[in-house]
């Protein structure tokens, strides 16, 4: 019996040691395939620039950076150019009030009265519904003015003064549908700055980009001198211009964040990986949300034009994709393109940004082949 042992223990041994080349392997393979849809994005004029970050089994299978990041200076793209990742700063305002929900600093089934009492129907509304996008606040990035305020530099309570008197504030009861809301996410970036005391960039600085070292991570400010910093664009296919000015005291909370593909990979690790929340606030962040009646949010998601289909939980995009779990979410500012995407029973994390932003521009289309080819999906036909 104990020769049998030994005999099992060393047919273990060779079985892993001839495992491991293989899977470095396929590894590499996979790593080269990847590195070569990037490749024919940005020769095929999708984008100017591009930076990719693809973590499998918690390690890099590649980070690498594409084309230039300025097309007057002709920068290339580095594995540290910055780019600004638009709504994907969402998650990281959604967990702070996790956080603090943790802390016993505030509840998610406050009311957004307890913190901006005048704000329209307020009294009405609670934090959770605008997490989930269920409060029926107006998006402020539909409204007829936005473009011509876009530039201006404004506090956050000059900000929430200007949304509450737009024509239209309120596009449903709160809690019977679902629309995307950035005024929502906006304003829960201020009830983080409210009960913190801080202003929001100093928050999510000491919470998260310090202690999980997102070294190129910060919320926004145009006016600082950035290195590494990469121009923004719109246009259309290998057509380019450069996009138009935008303050990043607009975006706030709901979109203002700057930060690398790798960071955005590092993040997903920390966060998926149990070092930012707790379980049950992870689960939480991670479960659909629900109406008034109920029932999850995915048959009104399903009705909007654009959304990913699945359901909405903070700051999160849950769906199947092809029988795999998908946690994600994506991200447009004026000149840029983000995605974010966990596959946690893949344990596989794609992170892509653009600096483009655009009809047949971007980085989404981008991430979606990246990702079929990280999970071993079969490409998906092109269509004309």
């Amino acid at each position: 019996m104990t020769i049998m042992r030994g005999g099992w223990l060393l047919a273990g041994v060779i079985l892993v040691s001839a495992a491991a080349p293989a899977r470095a392997a396929d590894d590499a393979a996979i790593a080269a395939a990847i590195d070569g849809a990037a490749q024919q994005a940005i020769a095929a004029g999708e984008t100017p620039g591009l930076q990719v970050a693809v973590y499998k089994d918690g390690k890099p299978l590649l980070v690498k950076g594409y084309g230039a990041g300025s097309l007057e200076l002709a920068m290339p793209v580095g594995n540290d150019s910055i780019f600004r990742i638009g709504s994907v700063t969402k998650q990281f305002t959604a967990a702070a009030l996790v956080k603090l929900e943790e802390e016993g600093k505030l509840s998610l089934d406050d009311l957004l009265s307890k913190y901006y009492p005048d704000y329209p129907r307020a009294g009405e509304i609670t934090l959770k519904q605008m997490l989930h996008h269920t409060s029926g606040m107006h998006n402020y990035t539909e409204d007829e003015s936005f473009l011509a305020q876009a530039a201006l530099t404004k506090s956050p309570d000059q900000w929430v003064a200007y949304f509450a008197k737009m024509p239209k504030v309120q596009d449903f009861e709160p809690g019977t549908d679902w629309n995307y809301s950035n005024t929502a996410y906006f304003l829960l970036g201020a009830v983080v700055e409210k009960v913190e005391g801080r202003p929001l960039a100093k928050v999510l600085e000491a919470r998260f980009f310090e202690p999980l070292g997102l070294r190129h991570t910060a919320l926004d400010d145009e006016r600082e001198i950035v290195a590494g910093r990469v121009a923004g664009y719109d246009g259309e296919p290998g057509k380019f211009r450069n996009a138009a000015p935008i303050s990043m005291t607009i975006p706030g909370g709901a979109g203002a964040m700057r930060s690398t593909a790798e960071d955005l990979a590092r993040w997903n690790a920390a966060l998926f990986g149990g070092k930012v929340l707790k379980p049950a606030s992870l689960a939480a962040m991670t479960a659909p949300g629900k109406l008034g009646n109920g029932r999850t949010s995915s048959e009104a998601i399903a009705k909007k034009g654009g959304m990913p289909a699945g359901e909405y939980g903070y700051a999160l995009f849950i769906s199947d994709y092809e029988g795999h779990r998908k946690i994600s979410h994506g991200g447009g500012i004026f000149g840029f393109n983000s995605s974010l995407s966990e596959f946690p029973g893949d344990r596989v994390t794609v992170a892509v940004i653009a600096n483009s932003i655009g009809k047949d521009l971007g980085a989404r289309m981008v991430a979606e082949r990246i990702e079929r080819i990280a999970l071993d999906l079969p490409a998906k036909p092109v269509t004309k």
